[in-house]
């Protein structure tokens, strides 16, 4: 049996913690609870080299008692991170369009960054719109991509299939990660306060960029896809079985003056409580 611990959306920054003392924190947990894998699944930082830093920093404290290993979620994706760094990056703990085989089981963790394509939004059928808003309000339109969401999306899916069909191949039963939520059955419901129609749009388009259905139907289609991790929506959301693949979801999420989403009074108890644990 491997034990495997998954998390995200940490949001050090953000959260302002004390990067030191939450290292520690972290590894002693990881070391008292036994954990043989940590995935840190996006949204670390505001900044793909302080990710790089902070898990390299981690993997260190924890020797060979743990692996660590990490995906960029928008966030990360703010600073020092271009479009080829995201897809080549060559640090052995960086998981995105990369694979790692469980020892003594029959189990591979798939990493995939992920991204959206519009598919979650009403205004689906009007692409041209969604990018025109994402342009202005949106904090991710300031990362460098060579191309649309929706072709980003595409090359998400074509790196999944290859790694899915890879995996049967090999006749290797999946735990996928990834950061943008893969159906749009995972999101949560149309708060009340969504009552006008500005506000309908704004919900609207902010739907639009979460995650993408494609990637769900894909990872349904592949039998040996059992787990399927992800963040990015923050709050709790229960887990989710369709077919024969369970949604997980395990985000710490921020606490600042706007916005309080933790459910402890601490930065490493909110980490403890919403980590997600498998015995693989």
């Amino acid at each position: 049996m491997v034990r495997v611990a998954i998390s995200s959306d940490n949001h050090l920054d953000v959260n302002r913690v004390n990067i030191e003392q939450t290292l520690a924190a972290q590894a002693q947990y990881l070391k008292t609870t036994e954990i043989n894998y940590y995935l840190h699944i996006g949204d670390l930082f505001n900044d793909f080299v302080q990710i790089q830093a902070y898990m390299n920093k981690l993997q260190n404290k924890l020797g060979q008692t743990t692996r660590v290993y990490y995906l960029a979620g928008n966030h990360d994706m703010m600073n020092h991170a271009s479009f080829h760094q995201l897809e080549t990056l060559p640090d052995a703990h960086y998981l995105h369009d990369r694979f790692i085989d469980l020892p003594g089981t029959n189990w591979r963790v798939i990493g995939n960054n992920g991204w959206y394509d519009y598919s979650f939004s009403q205004f689906n059928n009007d692409p041209a719109r969604i990018a025109r808003w994402k342009k202005v309000y949106w904090l991710d339109s300031a990362t460098e991509q060579p191309m649309t969401d929706r072709q980003r999306m595409a090359l998400v899916l074509k790196q999944t299939d290859q790694q899915l069909k890879r995996a049967q191949a090999d006749g290797k039963q999946v735990l996928y990660v990834t950061h943008f939520a893969p159906h749009h059955e995972l999101l949560a419901k149309r708060p009340a306060l969504v009552n006008t129609p500005r506000r309908q749009t704004v919900f609207q388009m902010v739907q639009s960029m979460l995650g993408s259905d494609r990637l769900g139907e894909l990872l349904e289609s592949y039998p040996n896809v059992s787990y399927v991790a992800y963040g990015h929506l923050h709050n709790v959301h229960r887990a989710l079985q369709r077919g024969h693949v369970t949604y997980l979801h395990q985000a710490v999420g921020v606490r600042n003056r706007r916005v309080n989403e933790w459910r402890a009074p601490d930065f490493i108890t909110q980490w403890q409580n919403t980590l997600r644990v498998l015995n693989l």
